[in-house]
């Protein structure tokens, strides 16, 4: 594939090979499912393999929501990104304490 097709005139990614736009409802939409899905494996399963599952998806979902935290830091300060962030790594402490 030439890279042509993959940036524009600008040097950013071409509109169309963008499959999930972060910066829009849907994806921070897409982030809540994944925290729910998150919570009901993790307070559901009791099995080493699906507490790992429970904790990654977890962890997946707190580096978007840091990832929002981080862009909106002018807005909000930094209050929330340090949230994520500090549970982004529990979460991570957990997939691997699981695992």
């Amino acid at each position: 594939m030439k890279i042509s097709k993959i940036l524009d005139l600008n040097g950013e990614v071409a509109p169309h090979m963008k499959l999930i736009r972060l910066d829009n409802s849907k994806a921070r939409y897409f982030a809540l499912a994944l925290a729910i899905c998150a919570v009901v494996i993790l307070t559901s399963f009791k099995t080493d393999s699906m507490q790992s599952i429970g904790w990654l998806i977890s962890g997946f979902s707190c580096c978007l929501w840091a990832y929002w935290g981080w862009l909106d830091r002018a807005k909000e300060g930094y209050a929330r990104f340090i949230m994520e962030s500090f549970y982004f790594s529990m979460a991570f402490w957990g997939f691997i304490n699981w695992y």
